[in-house]
């Protein structure tokens, strides 16, 4: 009943972490924070004429947010 439990506690804690934490390499990671880095820099300025009212009349965005990796 132990070995049952404990094989049960090590397969929930899996399925909790999912496969995030096992199948992005370190370049990988670095080059999606980085994207996300420099899309948020680009779309502060958009955040900025908007605060102005500088701002087109639409609140779409030019930047292409979808993620390619």
């Amino acid at each position: 009943m132990k070995k049952f439990l404990g094989l049960l506690i090590v397969l929930a804690g899996l399925f909790l972490t999912g496969c995030g934490l096992t199948n992005k390499s370190y370049a990988q990671r670095e080059r999606r924070y980085r994207n996300i880095t420099d899309l948020q820099a680009r779309m502060i300025v958009d955040d900025f004429d908007t605060f102005w009212l500088a701002d087109r009349p639409t609140y779409l965005t030019y930047w292409y947010v979808r993620e390619a990796d």
